[in-house]
């Protein structure tokens, strides 16, 4: 069983880096579309990113033990 969270994310550039690169933080925590806190592995954000940051809406997909299967933008 595949379940799905839809969420809106902006974050600027410099915030991106800052969690993931200067902070040492491994995790990127949003609020889905349903109220569901999820925390996501900043790493998976990578193909998203350009100058001016991460925007926009996206569709994560874990199974039902939670483990990521897959993430995109919508």
């Amino acid at each position: 069983m595949i379940i799905q969270y839809v969420f809106s994310l902006s974050m600027s550039y410099q915030e991106y880096c800052d969690v993931y690169y200067n902070k040492g933080f491994q995790q990127v925590v949003v609020t889905t579309d349903n109220g569901t806190r999820v925390a996501i592995p900043a790493g998976r954000f990578i193909k998203f990113i350009d100058s001016q940051g991460i925007r926009g809406r996206f569709c994560l997909q874990v199974d039902e033990n939670q483990k990521f299967v897959d993430l995109r933008r919508v």
